[in-house]
């Protein structure tokens, strides 16, 4: 009784680890196609961020020209006379509300860098845990077949040096 016990306890492990094995490939390919589709997702981001990267800067070189020029434009007093007499002011006021547009969207612009940054760090880590946790499903899934394979190997040559105890044991 004891041998069919051990036979039946070599099947079921055979079958639960090629079980486990089919379970785990399943999900391997899964996270094979997310991890790709993760990675495509940081090379488009990549370029994107540089690309903000490179307008931000551009538009830091354009506010820092634009408030040079008003300041060079408000020290001359000949100029400023000329906008309080035809337009009572409002030249330099307009510039003084673009500047200060200009330094909204170039705040903006490094919130949107900041963001971007940790955004992009943020989805690096996460392929790199996901990369680091499929290595770990890849080993054990090697484990379930080798596993499987093994206890299979068992449970025939249990079965075939017991065959004629266990035919006594359904008699």
């Amino acid at each position: 009784m004891i041998k069919l016990f051990a036979l039946m306890f070599s099947v079921l492990l055979a079958l639960a680890l090629l079980g486990g094995y089919v379970f785990l490939d399943a999900k391997i390919n899964d996270a094979e196609a997310r991890i790709s589709d993760g990675q495509k997702d940081i090379d488009k981001g990549q370029p994107a961020l540089e690309k903000g990267k490179a307008k931000l800067e551009a538009g830091k070189i354009e506010l820092a020209d634009g408030k040079a020029k008003y300041e060079k434009a408000h020290d001359n007093l000949f100029i400023v006379a000329l906008d309080n007499l035809f337009n009572r002011g409002k030249g330099f006021d307009d510039a003084r509300k673009q500047i200060s547009e200009g330094e909204k969207q170039v705040a903006q612009g490094e919130a949107k860098i900041n963001t971007g940054e940790k955004r992009l760090a943020a989805g690096e880590l996460e392929l790199n845990q996901g990369k680091e946790q499929l290595q770990m499903a890849k080993d054990v899934r090697i484990a379930c077949a080798l596993g499987a394979i093994i206890f299979s190997v068992l449970s025939i040559g249990l079965a075939i040096l017991w065959r004629r105890s266990l035919a006594l044991i359904f008699k």
